[in-house]
């Protein structure tokens, strides 16, 4: 039986006991299957068997949590508008007019002078950025209360606290002791250290921030001003390298927590967050003096501000989507594929969800302006040097062309699927061919629960 009860925050709630009781057991059973498959797939002969028991515990979970109510992702008032003063659209657009000129004279400045440190490039990009922020925050979202028309509960104190915990744990584990742990010392860890030291503090010149650094692996220089800026601080040593990417691997746990909230609700972020607080790979790659830690930063940064964007119909939303889409271009080559899994996401939008979608031409656009805006002076070196983008990853690639017939599709496949396999495999089964990670990705556990949540998505 249902019944309907009121929650804290005034908003109808669906309590289905039946339904939740089926959730716990079932849902237990899946995951106790799904764990015994994980485990069988190190041994070759019986992989066939483990998938099969993975796709059956993948079934049994969508039957124990087919019914679980999920937060509404558009805004529950499509056509709601509040009316935005005069006033208020003038300053919104005189602001939105200066942030584009800035950022075109960033570039302009830029250009005039490569080899400036930061300069007038970087402080027209800085204010650029606050007054598009500005001028977003000045229009209005959605009329209503969309966190209660979405069925989210409000924020409670003790809420907050539990988020401040898992927050100040994941800290720890990634602070605590940087120097020794880990053991192994990573060459990259070594040059990161050199290069930072020699561009920004002992070198005759320092480097321009709106380039590239390391010769033949042309990491964005921002990077490595930041971890200057914190020998600068701390002293020549190790723990001091990796402090940053620690900080980075540490403060990924709030927007996680956040993005996780927007779409499943409270339980389900608190157990995503701690899992990720403690998650071994997770706190293993935050104590490397490595940037490859800053992509999961900025990609659940942007997702997040996408979410509440959907919900509110906030410009400001969108805008601070794109800003961090942008500056993550300053960090590792992953976040290179983000434009594109942006425009994969604006295109299932489109298409699945086209009537809710062409609501929010306007804030793709703000997207889309935030994301060059964020990009800022580094786009115009990157044009000036274009084989310094893409560069590294073409020189790696395993498979360099679109298939032109049927033997070269024959010959990708062949090509590519041991890797794929290896890949997959390496996520539960088979330990890290390299000498930073001797262990696969997740454990047993969160492979387990990885399966049951990728089926469960797939099936929504």
């Amino acid at each position: 039986m249902s019944e309907l009860t009121n929650s804290p925050n005034g908003v109808l709630t669906r309590v289905l006991s039946q339904q939740s009781g089926r959730g716990v057991w079932l849902g237990g059973v899946a995951f106790a299957v799904s764990l015994a498959a994980t485990e069988l797939l190190r041994l070759q002969y019986l992989r066939v068997w483990a998938v099969l028991l993975l796709v059956c515990a993948s079934f049994l979970g969508i039957v124990a949590w087919w019914n679980i109510p999920w937060s509404r992702a558009f805004s529950a008032y499509p056509d709601a508008h509040q009316q935005l003063q005069l006033g208020k659209r003038r300053s919104a657009l005189a602001l939105l007019t200066g942030a584009v000129l800035l950022a075109a004279f960033s570039h302009v400045a830029f250009l005039s002078a490569l080899h400036e440190t930061f300069g007038a490039a970087g402080w027209l990009w800085l204010t650029g950025i606050a007054l598009v922020i500005a001028a977003a925050a000045r229009l209005p979202g959605a009329e209503h209360n969309c966190s209660a028309a979405s069925g989210l509960p409000a924020w409670r104190l003790w809420e907050v606290a539990l988020v401040a915990a898992i927050a100040a744990a994941a800290v720890v584990l990634r602070v605590w002791n940087l120097r020794d742990v880990p053991f192994n010392i990573y060459p990259d860890e070594v040059m990161t250290g050199s290069v930072a030291e020699r561009a920004y503090l002992s070198g005759p010149a320092q480097a321009p921030v709106f380039s590239t650094l390391w010769s033949d692996i042309e990491l964005p220089a921002l990077w490595f001003a930041l971890v200057a800026g914190v020998l600068k601080l701390g002293g020549i040593g190790l723990g001091v390298v990796r402090l940053p990417a620690a900080l980075f691997g540490a403060a990924t746990v709030l927007p996680f927590y956040g993005f996780v909230r927007c779409v499943w609700g409270r339980a389900a972020a608190i157990a995503g967050a701690s899992i990720m607080a403690f998650s071994a790979a997770n706190v293993h790659y935050s104590r490397m003096a490595l940037n490859n830690i800053t992509t999961p930063f900025f990609w659940t940064l942007c997702f997040f501000f996408i979410m509440r964007g959907l919900r509110n119909r906030r410009p400001v939303d969108w805008t601070l989507a794109g800003l961090t889409a942008g500056l993550s271009e300053h960090f590792y080559y992953g976040t290179r594929l983000l434009p594109f899994i942006l425009l994969g996401f604006v295109m299932y939008l489109f298409v699945l969800h086209w009537r809710e979608a062409r609501c929010y031409v306007q804030h793709i656009g703000w997207l889309v302006l935030g994301y060059l805006i964020g990009f800022g002076p580094l786009l115009s070196y990157f044009v000036v040097h274009p084989g310094s983008y893409y560069g590294r990853g073409a020189s790696l690639m395993t498979w360099n062309r679109i298939p032109a017939n049927w033997h070269d599709l024959q010959q990708m496949w062949h090509t590519l699927w041991p890797i794929i396999s290896e890949n997959l495999l390496g996520i539960s089964t088979q330990s890290a061919q390299d000498i930073m990670y001797y262990a696969p990705l997740l454990l047993k556990a969160e492979a387990a629960l990885l399966m049951l949540g990728v089926a469960f998505l797939i099936w929504r």
